[in-house]
């Protein structure tokens, strides 16, 4: 049944259609929803990518509840069947409905006949399960309405040896089934598998068939974002919009203005409003802007707008001037753009865009600058909504609307949820909380650099070293206990000191039998490179504002850098886990790309430097070790001995299986994700796991 529910949301998604006919998901991105959704790794995709409701109308009462929809507008473009080739094979996919038996006709048109008859030749074709969200038929063999063979055309039935029913269905009760341009039949079975489920295809007919004109007429009442109702007598429309990013402002915040000018230069009327803080970018002010004037203004307007936003006039070339094309969903702001459309259409308006320059001598795009920005300051202002969008479709997260590639948006879902699963790792919490990590930092530091993550460069070892490094996974002798504990007993200690277990933490704190060939020293001196060669970058680096004479001290002052003994800080920052504390001092003078970016090459080479000068030395006498100990490598590839040599695990620390919640949400996902889409930026700047919500249905499709 799960699979029968995934192919129908698959199939639904599919038949997303805007009002120019193209689809809002490509077959290609369907097919990504639904290799991810296949992933074992991800057993609730339902419960978080799927669970889709569509807002229902009242009007219309005639659609099947699981696709209703308002009578403004038809989630799918309804495709009629091709009478051009009269009298001749022409088949086609088509569904019918008889008035008076009130029952359905599945069935491949085989030819049709023109106005004198209007009637189209149909095969019938049985569905195989009674459950209308599945797609698949076989062909009917005879039934009571079937037509005597020898009333048919022999020459058709010669192309259609897989059908043996037929009868005449009228023309104008018939549609074309939604499904692929080239559908096969299987021949061995006499079956078909349709794209679209049957309830859809039952729903779409059901829709043509009863529901009521869906023409917006002259005074229907329709979704309005402004409540301006501006003068035929407009004739120039100025434009701007404002925005203050977090880095000037407590919070960022949007507004935009607009003044409407006649023939003689008069200024009709003038309008600003701050915008609800969604996505937030100076970009979206500006088509805001433009959004709330057009539809402020009357319908049959000819007017022209005029803006400084050299960005806006080339979108709008782009995707309003111009055909509808799919690419317009990629992009963000696609939710007002597809308003803009609606309102162009709506109104029937003639506008056209003009640059003027910013910050020059023109006095009316100066005066509309200024209103922009004085709606910051304006404390009687209450934002904008943003619940009447005119889109054909809206992906919500959390009850926000999600105006940008839903693809890259859900792809960041993940990577979020995958993020929380690491951190809340017991290994990461098991001494001090996970918010002492700048997980930010960190991810990008193990990301970015190329070398690291490519095989192909003759350091595959050394990815896996990196990896294993920052999961606490590496093979040091208490892993191995823990692991085999039959051929490595639990009382031993480290092969090389025989003072201490071989923990993660022991391999850079290690006396060693000779103590100046300690591991010890040697991340020492490795460590206090790494702290010089980070200092340096910093101190030539530009800097937001200029560095006091105190900045070197105070770096250098941090515990990460603490490494004799190493501290916990240090330690953590040896498995490649950034300390938020000197993060946090670094961004009093640096943006967080630079700081990122510096920290990231020589913490790179710090680890190389660890693989190479300790760890590889460790490998190679442990390895002799081994053989000493009567160790073979067919014996650690066996599987477990007998259960008597097994000894208590009671002796060997174990990590627990179940993450910790002492320190994060399980949900704190949630917020990341919402954070981005109200603060602006990428979800891994908005890190918290001090919050804790309540999972409700995040993701909600609605049609208006």
């Amino acid at each position: 049944m799960k699979n029968v529910r995934k192919n129908f949301c698959t199939h639904f998604l599919a038949q997303l259609i805007t009002p120019c006919g193209s689809r809002l998901l490509s077959w290609k991105d369907l097919r990504f929803l639904k290799r991810v959704s296949n992933k074992r790794s991800v057993p609730a995709w339902f419960k978080y990518l799927f669970n889709l409701i569509v807002i229902p109308n009242s009007s219309s009462f005639f659609i099947l509840q699981q696709f209703r929809i308002p009578s403004s507008h038809t989630v799918a473009s309804i495709s009629f069947i091709d009478i051009s080739r009269n009298y001749w094979f022409n088949p086609q996919w088509a569904i019918s409905f008889n008035r008076n038996t009130n029952s359905f006709l599945v069935g491949r048109v085989i030819t049709t006949y023109p106005a004198s008859r209007n009637e189209a030749l149909i095969s019938h074709w049985i569905a195989s399960s009674v459950d209308d969200l599945l797609s698949d038929f076989t062909a009917c063999q005879s039934c009571a309405s079937a037509l005597p063979r020898s009333s048919t055309s022999k020459t058709l039935l010669k192309r259609c040896p897989s059908e043996k029913c037929f009868s005449y269905v009228s023309l104008s009760s018939l549609i074309r089934y939604p499904t692929k341009p080239r559908t096969y039949i299987r021949a061995d079975t006499c079956s078909v598998s349709l794209s679209a489920s049957l309830g859809y295809a039952k729903s779409l007919l059901l829709f043509h068939l009863f529901a009521p004109d869906r023409l917006l007429s002259m005074n229907e009442q329709v979704p309005r974002i402004s409540d301006i109702q501006l003068p035929p007598s407009v004739s120039t429309l100025y434009i701007d919009g404002s925005f203050l990013p977090p880095s000037s402002h407590p919070v960022s915040s949007m507004a935009y203005a607009w003044t409407a000018i006649d023939p003689d230069g008069f200024i009709l009327e003038s309008h600003y409003n701050i915008i609800s803080s969604i996505f937030p970018s100076a970009l979206r002010s500006e088509v805001f802007a433009l959004l709330h004037g057009l539809d402020s203004l009357p319908r049959y307007s000819k007017l022209t707008v005029a803006t400084d936003c050299a960005q806006l006039l080339s979108f709008w070339s782009l995707y309003v001037d111009a055909p509808f094309i799919p690419k317009m969903l990629k992009e963000s702001n696609h939710l007002l753009w597809f308003s803009i459309r609606t309102i162009m259409l709506q109104k029937k308006l003639d506008v056209s865009l003009i640059k003027v320059p910013a910050h020059a001598d023109d006095l009316l795009n100066n005066h509309v600058d200024a209103l922009a920005k004085a709606a910051h300051t304006d404390s009687h202002l209450s934002s904008c909504p943003l619940s009447e969008l005119m889109a054909p479709c809206i992906l919500q997260f959390k009850s926000l609307p999600v105006d940008m590639n839903i693809r890259k948006f859900i792809r960041n879902i993940f990577d979020a949820k995958s993020l929380l699963t690491l951190a809340v790792l017991p290994r990461f919490n098991s001494y001090s909380s996970t918010s002492d990590i700048d997980w930010a930092c960190t991810k990008f530091c193990l990301n970015n650099n190329k070398q690291f993550v490519s095989h192909r460069n003759g350091r595959s070892e050394f990815c896996s070293f990196r990896i294993k490094l920052l999961l606490d996974m590496l093979p040091t002798l208490t892993t191995l206990q823990r692991r085999k504990p039959h051929l490595y007993n639990p009382s031993w200690l480290c092969p090389q000191c025989n003072s201490s277990p071989e923990t993660l933490d022991h391999l850079w704190t290690c006396p060693y039998i000779l103590p100046e060939f300690s591991p010890l020293n040697t991340f020492k001196t490795l460590l206090l490179a790494l702290r010089t060669n980070c200092l340096d970058k910093y101190l030539s680096a530009s800097s937001l504002i200029p560095l006091p004479d105190s900045f070197a001290a105070e770096f250098m002052a941090f515990d990460c850098w603490n490494c004799d003994p190493p501290s916990l800080s240090c330690l953590r920052l040896a498995r490649g886990l950034i300390p938020i504390s000197l993060t946090a001092f670094l961004e009093n003078y640096f943006s967080s790309l630079t700081i990122w970016s510096i920290l990231d090459t020589p913490l790179h080479d710090f680890h190389f430097d660890l693989y190479v000068q300790i760890w590889l030395c460790r490998s190679i006498f442990f390895h002799h070790w081994e053989s000493a100990q009567g160790i073979t490598k067919k014996m650690k590839s066996s599987a477990l001995g007998p259960s008597s040599i097994v000894c208590p695990s009671s002796n060997i620390p174990l990590d627990s299986s179940t993450p910790s919640l002492a320190t994060a949400s399980l949900d704190s996902w949630v917020s990341w994700v919402s954070s981005s889409i109200i603060r602006g930026g990428s979800w891994i700047s908005h890190l918290d796991f001090w919050r804790r919500l309540t999972v409700q249905p995040l993701l909600r499709i609605s049609f208006w």
